[in-house]
């Protein structure tokens, strides 16, 4: 059985202002994401040190920074920004980077729209 070690960071809410239409970059609304990162962690589970490891606090303010002070038009767009920084920032093997959102007008009730993505770093 492989090894995989994954940090989580679910459920971290922003104010932003992305969307495809006029309206919602002007009025903004709420963005969910959720960040799963596979990584070794067997030096902070050995040692109970954070020293040079990626941490929950590296995540949220990674992904703060891009959902707050970037501005994209898909939320397709956005998770890949937010994967780019926590992979050219961090040692990772993999990330999976989840943004909803959970007001979208689509002529319907649902609880959010969203997309998935899943990437690995080029020079593994």
């Amino acid at each position: 059985m492989e090894k995989e070690d994954l940090l989580l960071v679910k459920g971290m809410q922003f104010w932003a202002k992305h969307g495809y239409f006029a309206e919602e970059n002007k009025l903004g609304q709420r963005f969910v994401v959720d960040v799963e990162v596979a990584t070794d962690m067997s030096y902070t589970c050995l040692t109970d040190d954070l020293t040079g490891a990626l941490s929950y606090m590296d995540v949220y303010a990674l992904a703060a920074k891009v959902v707050t002070q970037e501005e994209y038009r898909t939320v397709q767009r956005i998770a890949q920004r937010i994967a780019d920084e926590i992979m050219a920032a961090h040692q990772v093997k993999q990330v999976r980077v989840t943004v909803k959102k959970p007001s979208v007008a689509i002529g319907g009730i649902v609880e959010y729209s969203g997309c998935s993505i899943v990437r690995e770093p080029q020079n593994l």
